[in-house]
C-alpha cells in the first residue's frame, strides 16, 4: 500500500473545503443541476488524491462527471448511466477485496501513528 500524502483526517478536511467552495460557486452561478455532480465528484477525488487512492479517484470522477455529461448533453440515461454505475460498482468491489488481502496490521498501525503525530503537532 502506498504512503498517504497526508492523514485521513486532513484529507477529509481538504475534501470538505473543496465541497464548500464548489457549493459557493454553484450559489453564485445559480447552476445547481447537473453542476452539483461535478462538485461532489471533485471533492471526493480530492480526498482520494491525498490518500493516494488513484483508482478510486478515477472511479469517482467517472461516475460524477459521467452523470454530468449525460445530463448536460442530453444523452440517453437508459444506456449510459447503468454502464457507469455497474462498471464503478464492479471496480470498487474488486478493489476492496484485493485491498483487504494486501493490507497488513503494520500498515494500519503506521497510518494510525501518522494521524496521532499530526494531531500532537497542532
Amino acid at each position: 500500500m502506498r504512503k498517504q500524502l497526508t492523514s485521513s483526517k486532513r484529507a477529509k478536511g481538504f475534501a470538505v473545503a473543496t465541497f464548500l467552495l464548489g457549493l459557493g460557486i454553484l450559489a453564485i452561478t445559480n447552476n445547481w443541476w447537473p453542476a452539483s455532480m461535478l462538485v461532489i465528484g471533485i471533492s471526493l477525488a480530492v480526498r482520494q488524491l491525498f490518500l493516494r487512492r488513484y483508482y478510486e479517484m478515477c472511479v469517482s470522477l467517472l461516475v460524477f462527471v459521467g452523470i454530468y455529461v449525460v445530463e448536460a448533453w442530453n444523452l440517453p440515461w437508459q444506456t449510459l448511466l447503468p454502464v457507469i454505475f455497474f462498471t464503478s460498482a464492479l471496480f470498487i468491489l474488486t478493489r476492496e477485496y484485493v485491498d483487504s488481502k494486501l493490507a497488513s496490521e503494520d500498515q494500519k498501525e503506521e497510518d494510525l501513528n501518522h494521524e496521532i503525530e499530526e494531531d500532537t503537532q497542532k
